[in-house]
């Protein structure tokens, strides 16, 4: 038996929920520099630094301890999904961002391997776990600060714009990585490359400093006046709705696969394996990047006019079709190419799909458990598919010498998506349920 359809006209978007969305934006623009950071130190300079190899070993050791951070993201978003629905979204924001600020800061003040010996992986492999519990319940507490202060019909445009934040985060941490890395080689590995992890401490002040004057979502100021709030909601989550929970990992498989080996093994990869200098694929990730703070949204906004699937299935297909010439690109060397490369990777393949996915994932719950839901599905979905990408990506590099079965694999990744989106059904033009039908 179901419940009453509950409508939902959406705030009139006001001042304070303008406010809302910078905020939002600007916070998660400073968690994801931190975080992916970690990303582009891992394929530079983490191998030899803290491993003591510059060989595929070391480079395997620490794309090891870059999926660590995303094994650590479940924990975070059990955590942080459970406090977002019991005491609200904005509380649960300022933690997140603390916590992933005093870890990236203090990555910057490690001692080597050649200094401390098996001390300095360990303390890394630690602050790597505290930056993934951090990012465990940022994505879902930032977008939903929009989306549930979206207006009608315009949850994927909302949604979108502070998820471009990870693209704007990026293209910081890989601007500021291009620049210290045009030192000379010695000054760079020797002290140069802390230089972007110790900005955080700055960076992230400003973050707090803007998230602080935040409001909470109405809607979930509604459900906790009301007392409607449920005690342990990932349990509530798992009982009444599963399927969404599946459903929510699948979703985000492609993006996960197909972005870290974009912005993380590509960079080894093209660096290592074809001699490509590092300058060139950083200020070329951090182009396309760029590019995201306009597709991210752009691609939202257009899945709240043709439909989440249909804008996701073009994504998919394009990335299908896509990732064998992307390779090939790279391997011509040509700077020209490269950049081409990168601009068709990232703000078209990856955010055709990426785009809708905020609103397309907030769609699947009801308010009462909706911060659980989503970080809970999506940060296992980082943790399976996310963190391992590269790892994998070079393995199978590494055993074939060829990139044809890394190829393959992104378009396992696609397909687990498209599975995943057509079970569900589309959710574009309903209301954002306030309660789940029982």
């Amino acid at each position: 038996m179901s419940s009453p359809v509950v409508t939902d006209t959406g705030p009139k978007q006001s001042a304070d929920s303008r406010r809302t969305m910078v905020a939002s934006t600007i916070g998660t623009v400073m968690e994801w520099y931190d975080f992916n950071l970690y990303g582009l130190a891992s394929a530079l300079v983490f191998g030899p630094l803290f491993f003591g190899s510059s060989s595929t070993g070391g480079t395997l050791a620490a794309f090891a301890t870059f999926a660590v951070g995303f094994a650590a993201r479940p924990i975070g978003g059990i955590l942080f999904g459970h406090l977002g629905d019991r005491v609200g979204r904005k509380y649960v924001l300022l933690a997140t961002m603390m916590v992933m600020g005093v870890a990236t800061t203090l990555v910057g003040l490690l001692p080597t391997h050649a200094e401390v010996g098996i001390w300095a992986p360990i303390l890394l492999i630690t602050l790597r776990i505290c930056q993934g519990i951090a990012a465990g319940g940022e994505f879902a507490g930032a977008t939903l600060l929009t989306v549930e202060n979206a207006p009608p019909g315009k949850r994927g445009l909302y949604g979108a714009i502070p998820a471009m934040g990870t693209g704007a985060g990026f293209v910081l941490a890989s601007a500021v990585f291009g620049l210290v890395s045009m030192m000379p080689d010695s000054a760079f590995m020797a002290w140069g490359w802390r230089i972007p992890f110790l900005l955080s401490a700055a960076l992230v002040l400003f973050g707090l400093w803007v998230r602080h004057g935040i409001d909470e979502t109405p809607v979930f100021s509604d459900l906790d006046g009301s007392g409607r709030t449920v005690r342990f909601p990932l349990l509530v989550t798992i009982k009444e709705q599963p399927g969404a929970v599946l459903r929510t990992l699948g979703i985000t498989v492609s993006g996960f696969v197909w972005g870290y080996l974009i912005q993380a093994f590509s960079l080894s990869y093209a660096t290592q394996t074809l001699s490509l200098p590092k300058s060139t694929m950083l200020w070329a990730i951090a182009l396309a990047s760029a590019l995201e703070i306009v597709a991210i949204p752009f691609w939202g906004w257009l899945s709240d006019r043709i439909g989440r699937r249909v804008m996701v299935s073009i994504g998919l297909g394009f990335t299908i079709v896509y990732v064998f010439p992307f390779f090939r690109l790279l391997e011509t060397k040509s700077t020209p190419l490269v950049f081409l490369a990168m601009v068709l990777a990232i703000p078209f393949a990856k955010d055709m799909v990426f785009g809708p996915q905020a609103a397309l994932v907030a769609e699947q719950f009801d308010t009462r458990v909706r911060y659980s839901g989503i970080s809970v599905g999506r940060e296992f979905g980082g943790a399976i598919f996310g963190g391992t990408a590269p790892f994998i990506g070079t393995a199978l590099l590494a055993g074939s010498h060829s990139t044809s079965p890394i190829a393959l694999y992104v378009v396992a990744a696609c397909l687990i998506t498209a599975i995943a989106v057509f079970t569900g059904r589309e959710t574009a033009r309903d209301n954002i349920p306030h309660t789940q039908p029982s």
